[in-house]
């Protein structure tokens, strides 16, 4: 039997509810987290994860020195998401201005959620936000035109640039995340099925040098040099009710909708003129 898919107003609601109702159904915790002391060298995380086209990249980042310099978070070619001067910055290429966070003032010794979504180059198409606030200046962002290796914590041609702390729960989407979906799940641990999720590397192995990707692509890291597992309270907690995941990983996702979804997002009208009828694809 079809059934009718929800408005964007009914989404939307239902993300609100979602956020008001988050505090209820959480439970904090301790985890055994990587920290990258001064001579570690990162982790190499394969390949591939960023687009040319729209994207979004998350993490949480714990600072245990002041970030006066640059101090990396995610590279990948020559595009990397990085702090430097207590701002949070990103850059596309080495020959482009990064688009920067404004007064944001980062400090050492506590945890931030950085993010970075992409929708197009036109200015304000790429936003950043930490914890799951809005804060940059609006500048062009030009596409990704370098697809190369990715790393966390580092660069290779930039060991002086590596980061010092902590990062947990990395992720990258194929598709610009809007405010509302960030903060959506911003504590939440995901499950690695979540539609347009194409990298998902949680850092809680708690041991040896292997980081597990959470997604069906299965891309993971390899700890590179000095970095040890040290037992921490996070940001992340364990949400104990499931119907407020905003997106859902019940092998029965609704893939007719959310294509239409996804194809709005990035203003792609030729992918929405045809009808089709909306069904389920069982697992």
């Amino acid at each position: 039997m079809l059934t009718q898919a929800p408005t964007i107003k009914e989404i939307n609601k239902a993300l609100l509810l979602k956020e008001s109702n988050t505090a209820a159904t959480m439970s904090e915790q301790m985890q055994n987290v990587l920290i990258f002391a001064n001579n570690h060298q990162g982790i190499a995380a394969g390949k591939g994860a960023l687009a040319q086209g729209p994207f979004t990249i998350e993490a949480w980042v714990y600072l245990t020195n002041p970030a006066t310099e640059t101090q990396i978070i995610f590279a990948e070619g020559t595009a990397l998401l990085y702090l430097e001067s207590g701002e949070l910055k990103f850059r596309a290429n080495s020959s482009v201005e990064p688009i920067t966070s404004v007064g944001a003032e980062l400090l050492p010794g506590q945890w931030y959620h950085v993010a970075i979504s992409r929708r197009s180059r036109r200015p304000g198409d790429t936003k950043l936000y930490i914890n799951g606030k809005q804060n940059d200046h609006q500048i062009s962002v030009p596409a990704i035109t370098t697809i190369g290796h990715t790393y966390l914590a580092t660069h290779p041609e930039q060991l002086h640039h590596r980061l010092q702390g902590k990062l947990l729960e990395v992720r990258v989407w194929r598709h610009a995340r809007s405010q509302a979906e960030i903060q959506a799940n911003i504590t939440s641990f995901l499950s690695g099925r979540e539609l347009g999720l194409v990298r998902c590397w949680s850092l809680t192995e708690g041991m040896g040098t292997v980081i597990a990707d959470k997604t069906l692509n299965r891309v993971q890291g390899k700890v590179l040099g000095e970095a040890t597992w040290e037992s921490s309270v996070i940001p992340m907690q364990v949400n104990t009710n499931r119907s407020t995941h905003l997106c859902h990983a019940t092998g029965m996702e609704d893939y007719g909708y959310w294509f239409k979804e996804i194809s709005q997002w990035q203003k792609d009208t030729s992918l929405t003129d045809h009808p089709y009828l909306r069904g389920r694809i069982w697992g």
